[in-house]
């Protein structure tokens, strides 16, 4: 039952944030339901899951299992670390831009987290479809917070092009059912079809797989179907941004996970191919647009297309617990990105490469957090992502590795331009009021404490591998 309590109860914040009139309140309430959201998820992690699930009709409805609780704590703990940015930044961001100031943004992100944490404890195909959906109801509004042309533009974009993968998952999930009916299996529960997968027909489920990839990668941002993600992440608010790349991406390509974890063992390899082939074609789209790239939050934007490629790759490879690492690693690095792009754009005024300069001299503290959180999103040591970056490259071979190899060298040489650029030259011109400067400057303590927990979890990493663990 606490699996449903770690639903009900955001949305019950959710619609108490909508009646709530007063900003103070507001963001109490943003904050203690992040704590008890993380309490809850320490609860899952370490009570037996018969404690935790809930059943009906002699099936398990909502749970989690090992994938589950692993996302289920990075959701948990990225969406506490956003909320406590949020109200920190809420006076910097200014004028209507104040975060918790509008009506419809708390509801929505608290509504948000429950809808992720919805998609983690599904153990039906159905609800899982219907999570997924969720999420991008939900969601879509944040983008549009800013209520610029180019923002509604971004929602708009962000609602038709999922919408039109979920309907390509719908689908396949209904051809994964015909494939179960010569197994016998009469719903769609992941415990009932996992035990029945060796008798699926075979021809059905490859029908259904290349639907769902199609359907639910576009919700994980893998290319060709990414198209909505540069423009959604870049327009909303960084805070939102930071979900949205660190947490929203990581619950669909668990959507993808799920399928891949109740198909036949005569088609896994199948499945793992076309993993394979969308991850390749995510990391090379990534490189591409990254080194041509003038908008920082495009940029980051393009880097979580690279990292879900990524991901893909270390699943078709049958690295299964690396890819879970490396997602796990990319969410808390890629959050401390996007809120340090938001304290440069409040510094700034501006999203534009090349229209930003000194930030060593104006803002020094986000500035070098900046600079390390890319080295360590590219994979420099120690980051956590060098060692699974290294494992992937090590499974390769040497003709394949060496391409992955080349195509990380690209996204490194892009990002790494344009953070110098930044950092160094001549300041900006633009008109930005002298007071969000130092505001800007106290922002910086969730994206240290981040960049703090992901050394150490880069460390730990290094030091498994060389003891023989990886």
């Amino acid at each position: 039952m606490i699996a449903l309590l770690l639903i009900l109860f955001p949305l019950a914040a959710a619609f108490a944030a909508w009646r709530i009139r007063s900003e103070r309140s507001a963001r109490v309430l943003l904050i203690l339901t992040a704590c008890v959201h993380t309490a809850l998820t320490l609860c899952c992690a370490v009570l037996p899951p018969s404690r935790i699930s809930l059943y009906g009709a002699g099936q398990e409805w909502i749970g989690f299992d090992d994938a589950g609780i692993i996302f289920l704590l990075v959701t948990s703990l990225l969406f506490l670390f956003v909320s406590l940015h949020a109200v920190s930044a809420f006076s910097a961001e200014g004028g209507n831009c104040g975060l918790l100031r509008e009506r419809f943004f708390l509801p929505c992100l608290l509504g948000f987290l429950a809808a992720m944490t919805l998609v983690i404890a599904a153990r039906n195909f159905g609800l899982l479809w219907v999570a997924v959906e969720a999420t991008t109801l939900v969601s879509a509004p944040l983008i549009c917070f800013h209520r610029s042309g180019r923002s509604l533009e971004a929602m708009w974009k962000y609602l038709l092009i999922c919408s039109v993968g979920i309907g390509f998952a719908l689908l396949g999930t209904m051809l994964m059912a015909v494939s179960a009916r010569a197994a016998g299996a009469g719903g769609l529960g992941m415990a009932e079809l996992a035990n029945a997968s060796a008798s699926f027909q075979t021809d059905w489920f490859k029908g259904a797989f290349i639907l769902i990839l199609a359907g639910y990668g576009t919700k994980t941002g893998l290319a060709p179907f990414h198209t909505w993600l540069p423009d959604a992440h870049s327009e909303a608010p960084a805070t939102v941004s930071a979900l949205l790349s660190g947490s929203l991406l990581n619950c669909s390509f668990l959507a993808v996970v799920r399928f891949c974890q109740i198909a036949p063992e005569s088609v896994r390899p199948f499945c793992n191919s076309l993993l394979t082939a969308l991850g390749v074609i995510s990391l090379a789209a990534a490189a591409f647009f990254i080194i041509r790239q003038s908008d920082f939050k495009r940029m980051l934007a393009y880097s979580s297309v690279e990292h879900m490629g990524l991901a893909a790759l270390l699943w078709g490879c049958g690295l299964e617990s690396v890819a879970f690492l490396h997602l796990c690693g990319h969410s808390i690095l890629k959050m401390a990105l996007f809120l340090l792009a938001g304290n440069i754009l409040t510094a700034c005024g501006t999203r534009s490469v090349a229209e930003i300069g000194g930030l060593f001299g104006r803002i020094p503290r986000n500035a070098v957090l900046w600079i390390c959180a890319i080295l360590l999103i590219c994979g420099t040591p120690p980051s956590p992502l060098f060692v699974t970056e290294y494992l992937l490259v090590q499974e390769s071979g040497f003709l394949f590795g060496s391409l992955v190899l080349l195509l990380l060298f690209a996204v490194f040489a892009g990002m790494t331009m344009a953070g110098l650029n930044m950092c160094m030259g001549t300041p900006g011109t633009h008109d930005v009021p002298p007071e969000r400067i130092p505001a800007a400057e106290r922002l910086c303590r969730i994206p240290a404490a981040a960049l703090v927990i992901a050394l150490a979890a880069g460390a730990a990493l290094a030091v498994l591998f060389n003891q023989g663990v990886l």
